[in-house]
């Protein structure tokens, strides 16, 4: 994946390029790829080396969205995290997770229990354990670090955990590729070109030889992670 750009890459015209090799790029290269699109992605460093290597490597459900009523949201992160642990069980394992319920917290026991029931409802197709409510002595018991000063009990839930989230990536890459998809790692991306108001391609340049090339592309997706912006400025 680190050669430099032949020129036959350069003289093909693309269905999609995708900007980007962390987790997102990849799955979208993947994704396209099986659908049977002629797809190049590009990074202009190694896969995983930006934001997908430094992530909390969590695979959650989205209870947090529950609070602001993101009802379709939370659905759509637990199809996701199930299909995770369905596709990659060598990869993505479940992942206890706890809450302790204090007296006087700004999420009473009522409102956490009611999250955790919602959690559970919305999540009716998961192959994890339910979430369960734990009295104060096997709070403390389980979770020995615990404040007892005020502590009612703590709720357990389940969520996921990606331990190697660089694996993630390379696995989906390798199935891109297996599918037909041209991965170029340390290509950097310096043009989206245009035809009018249409995306036409882009300007990469090689990393290591400096050697620039124009690819031809029906469409562009930019999942540059924190360098998006720069992409778009003919920054990156």
């Amino acid at each position: 994946m680190r050669e430099t750009f032949p020129a036959e890459i350069a003289s093909r015209r693309y269905d999609l390029v995708v900007i980007g090799a962390g987790i997102n790029g990849a799955g979208i290269a993947r994704d396209a790829a099986m659908r049977g699109l002629r797809v190049l992605l590009l990074d202009k460093g190694d896969l995983a080396g930006g934001t997908s290597s430094g992530s909390s490597r969590l695979i959650h459900g989205g209870l947090r969205y529950l609070e602001h009523g993101e009802i379709r949201l939370v659905r759509e992160s637990l199809r996701e995290r199930e299909a995770l642990l369905r596709n990659a069980p060598h990869l993505v394992a479940p992942l206890p997770m706890a809450i302790p319920l204090y007296a006087n917290a700004q999420r009473g026991p009522r409102v956490v229990r009611a999250g955790m029931a919602a959690y559970d409802a919305l999540s009716f197709d998961k192959s994890l354990p339910r979430h369960r409510v734990w009295s104060r002595a096997k709070a403390l018991r389980m979770t020995p670090g615990l404040n007892p000063e005020g502590l009612l009990g703590e709720a357990v839930y389940y969520d996921a955990q990606a331990t190697f989230p660089e694996r993630l990536v390379v696995e989906n890459t390798l199935s891109a590729v297996q599918h037909g998809a041209v991965v170029r790692t340390y290509a950097r991306v310096i043009e989206i070109e245009r035809a009018g108001q249409c995306v036409s391609g882009v300007v990469a340049a090689d990393e290591r030889s400096g050697e620039t090339f124009r690819v031809a592309a029906r469409a562009v997706v930019n999942v540059a992670g924190p360098w998006v912006d720069e992409v778009l400025t003919g920054a990156a």
